[in-house]
């Protein structure tokens, strides 16, 4: 647990280049889609996760929601997760496309502009503040070089609060130089999450399995004075989101 870096390695067989057992690579391939869609549900689409889903379908003929839009250029929502009233909506799109449409779930169709500098198409999109918090459909209407049309529906999450946070600290009396262990328990659609502490290095906190929260060890300045000192934990969401909980911390 000190500040060194070690590195792991094992070599293992992945069943998709397992051929002991002919089904066990088709089960395999439809485990990792099925991931990969959930993983995308939650945070929204990303292009390898759509080409690797894209390629597993092909290849072990499996029916996915992807498979339908082979023939045609494929667009991507971003972002997903947004705040009541965010002003800005962006999709990525097929370099053949040379129009976007977006149908919005309250009636209004919006053209988006073309950002050469970012390669997205964007928007002003203005999420009505009585709209609640949940999922709603759009449908994007995409023009080609050639003048064919196309028609996509895409989802996006409306989120308006804040993540809720609950800090544990061990040990919550310590002398100048130790290292604090900091434990989290936040929402689930918790992006990041940061520790502070007065004259030390912020520290971020990741998920632990074992501990079933988010953790993070926190260097005390070695000369920092005795007192009780304020530890703080910043939050953000992926809708961007933000919110902070404080605990006390004993400095001998």
């Amino acid at each position: 647990y000190g500040a060194n870096t070690i590195d792991l390695a094992r070599t293992v067989s992945l069943p998709e280049f397992d051929d002991t057992h002919a089904h066990l690579p088709r089960l395999w391939a439809r485990a990792r889609i099925d991931a990969l869609l959930r993983e995308m549900n939650l945070n929204g689409e990303r292009e390898d996760y759509i080409s690797e889903i894209i390629r597993l379908s092909q290849r072990y003929k499996l029916v996915t929601p992807y498979t339908a839009f082979l023939a045609a250029p494929r667009s991507l929502l971003r972002p997903r997760l947004i705040q009541p009233g965010d002003p800005v909506i962006r999709v990525k799109t097929d370099p053949s496309i040379t129009s976007v449409f977006a149908v919005l779930p309250f009636g209004e169709t919006l053209p988006l502009k073309y950002l050469p500098e970012a390669q997205v198409w964007e928007t002003r999109f203005l999420a009505p503040a009585w709209m609640p918090d949940g999922t709603y459909r759009c449908r994007l209407l995409l023009g080609d070089q050639r003048g064919n049309a196309y028609q996509e529906s895409k989802s996006f999450v409306v989120d308006s609060h804040a993540p809720r946070l609950t800090i544990s600290v061990a040990p919550q009396a310590v002398r100048a130089g130790d290292e604090v262990l900091v434990k989290v328990a936040a929402d689930g659609d918790t992006a990041r999450l940061v520790a502070k502490l007065h004259g030390a290095r912020p520290v971020q906190l990741y998920w632990s399995d074992s501990d079933r929260m988010s953790v993070g060890r926190l260097r005390v300045p070695a000369g920092l004075p005795a007192g009780r000192y304020v530890l703080t934990v910043s939050a953000e969401d992926f809708a961007h989101n933000q919110s902070s909980a404080e605990t006390r911390l004993e400095i001998r």
